[in-house]
């Protein structure tokens, strides 16, 4: 599980499978993204198909 960083405090990004990150485009696992909730507590979300998709809801978060 390789987490991919984004701009500081936005969170980060990953598949939790054994794949390397320059197989995810190909791989059959949902990406899960990882924040701090404005509590400050941590929280993960999954199921988004694509890495724009993960990146579209952290950014909205």
């Amino acid at each position: 599980m390789a987490a991919k960083p984004l701009a500081h405090g936005m969170g980060t990004f990953f598949k939790d499978c054994d794949h390397p990150k320059s197989k995810w485009p190909k791989c059959p696992h949902t990406y899960k993204i990882q924040f701090r909730d404005a509590a400050g507590k941590q929280r993960v979300e999954s199921g988004f198909g694509t890495d724009t998709a993960a990146i579209v809801r952290l950014s909205e978060v």
